[in-house]
């Protein structure tokens, strides 16, 4: 039967070019490195280095067997890894509900992050309206929330203050709007406003329309979208949209009648009185750089 010393003794002798080699990297007689290699061809039935040369090379079928040994080798270690991580206090599952809107560069480093902390806990990120975020962590579907601060107060959760969300007011480079130096807020309403509206098909409290012509997305990507496409102006996310401008195909508008980089408070919502593990725990407190 193959065993993993096998495979690690395989993979020695080739990256070492001998089994000589290989011998003074293991710590062991080059005879004991001849034998587990020939041991491993009758168990496989493969010739896996070629011996008629002062080295020994790997054979064509021999270079395939390598690449599944190494395979083999990463996965026993991965193995190794997560039964150390897996502690009583180590969650076997965490969710995450979070608007749109803040699927921001910081978040997915932050997951970096936790992933070489907690390898051994799935994530899941359920991407939601902000409104759908409390219940979620209230019903204990999802163990941390992150949504923009809405006016009503949702109860059976914690909030706690974030910082804020920039937005920018956009357009194409072709909109009306985007030719002039400053736009005012009666400029500004002669067009059709691109919003986001929340699973009520309500239009986010923070974000209300001031044109009386308006495309709807539940989507901050459709909306960007349907902003490159000169359908409309609108307010996007500063993360979202900046690729957009660099690009030169959004620009900001200067509008007058509002501050340029407008911001939306964010709060994170947790559950009342519930246990927490490690990894929980671990993300709420770096949440609190998320936005910083």
């Amino acid at each position: 039967m193959l065993s993993l010393q096998q495979l690690n003794t395989f993979i020695h002798c080739a990256q070492a070019g001998s089994f000589s080699a290989a011998a003074r990297r293991l710590g062991k007689a080059q005879s004991v490195v001849s034998q587990a290699i020939a041991n491993l061809e009758i168990d496989l039935g493969q010739t896996l280095f070629d011996r008629s040369s002062r080295k020994p090379t790997l054979t064509p079928h021999g270079q395939i067997l390598l690449q599944q040994a190494q395979a083999v080798m990463q996965q026993a270690q991965d193995l190794q890894a997560t039964a150390a991580a897996l502690t009583p206090e180590t969650e076997p599952s965490l969710t995450i509900a979070l608007d749109q809107a803040l699927t921001l560069p910081s978040l997915y480093q932050l997951i970096q992050r936790f992933s070489q902390r907690f390898h051994a806990t799935e994530l899941v990120l359920e991407i939601c309206q902000s409104n759908q975020i409390p219940p979620l962590v209230r019903q204990g579907r999802a163990h941390i929330g992150l949504m923009l601060t809405g006016q009503d107060m949702p109860a059976g959760v914690n909030l706690g203050l974030l910082g804020q969300l920039p937005f920018y007011a956009v357009a194409s480079p072709l909109h009306p709007l985007a030719q002039l130096q400053s736009v005012s807020r009666s400029e500004i309403t002669l067009h059709r406003q691109l919003i986001t509206k929340n699973s009520n098909n309500k239009a986010v409290e923070q974000l209300q329309p001031i044109s009386p012509k308006v495309y709807w997305s539940n989507d901050f990507e459709a909306l960007k979208q349907l902003a490159i496409a000169n359908l409309g102006w609108g307010y996007l996310p500063a993360h979202l949209a900046q690729s957009e401008v660099d690009n030169q195909r959004l620009v900001k508008l200067p509008v007058s009648f509002d501050i340029e980089t407008w911001s939306v408070p964010v709060d994170r919502v947790t559950p009342l009185n519930s246990a927490k593990g490690l990894g929980q725990r671990w993300l709420e407190e770096q949440c609190e750089q998320l936005l910083q």
